[in-house]
């Protein structure tokens, strides 16, 4: 399914085709021939340019599609073991923070730490 600036440009040229189509009906009414031609021509060119919009939005969707793809058989992980490894790494993260002795050791690997608020009194 298209993307939301795809389906406006999409309606757009819709529209435009519409408007003009009507006016070359109109004009081909009233006998103005030239501008009939004119308006006729240019609602040609707005409905190729809905095709071919379309036709690109397929295009890039298919190509997003394929990258997924080959993102996930390089690392051999589906989306859901991105999301599990995150979470493995969060939950990692949260126990070396709460086992630290201030956020500057945390922060640093223990090269640095408050001199204030740090509970540890020797160095290692």
């Amino acid at each position: 399914m298209p993307g939301r600036p795809t389906r406006a440009l999409q309606a757009a040229h819709t529209a435009g085709a519409l408007l003009l189509g009507l006016t070359a009906i109109q004009h081909a009414a009233a006998a103005l021939w030239p501008q009939a031609v004119a308006a006729t021509v240019l609602t040609g060119l707005l409905a190729e340019g809905r095709v071919r919009e379309r036709e690109h939005a397929a295009a890039r969707r298919q190509l997003a599609e394929h990258q997924l793809a080959a993102a996930i058989a390089a690392d051999d992980v589906t989306p859901a073991g991105h999301a599990a490894a995150l979470t493995d790494e969060l939950v990692i993260a949260w126990q070396q923070l709460h086992d630290s002795c201030c956020l500057n050791a945390w922060l640093t690997n223990n090269d640095e730490h408050d001199p204030t608020h740090c509970t540890r009194t020797e160095n290692r």
